[in-house]
């Protein structure tokens, strides 16, 4: 079952989890997709820590602070 969050801050993002990738859309429609082997916090993650993200203050990258995970975007 997959996860789907979206965060906004100038711009919408929607974030999507699966079994073995994040998924990041952005407000134009443009994916980028991730293997979550890159990022094991986040393979192990719960749906609850999964879905405490924010964007960073430029806009370029998403943080997860609570495990330590930033990927650009």
């Amino acid at each position: 079952m997959g996860i789907v969050s979206t965060r906004r801050k100038d711009h919408e993002l929607k974030v999507t989890f699966n079994d073995d990738t994040l998924v990041i859309e952005l407000e134009d429609g443009k994916e980028t997709a991730f293997p979550l082997l890159w990022h094991p916090q986040l393979k192990n993650a719960s749906e609850e820590e999964k879905q405490n993200w924010e964007l960073s203050k430029d806009g370029k990258k998403i943080i997860w602070k609570n495990l330590n995970v930033e990927i650009a975007i």
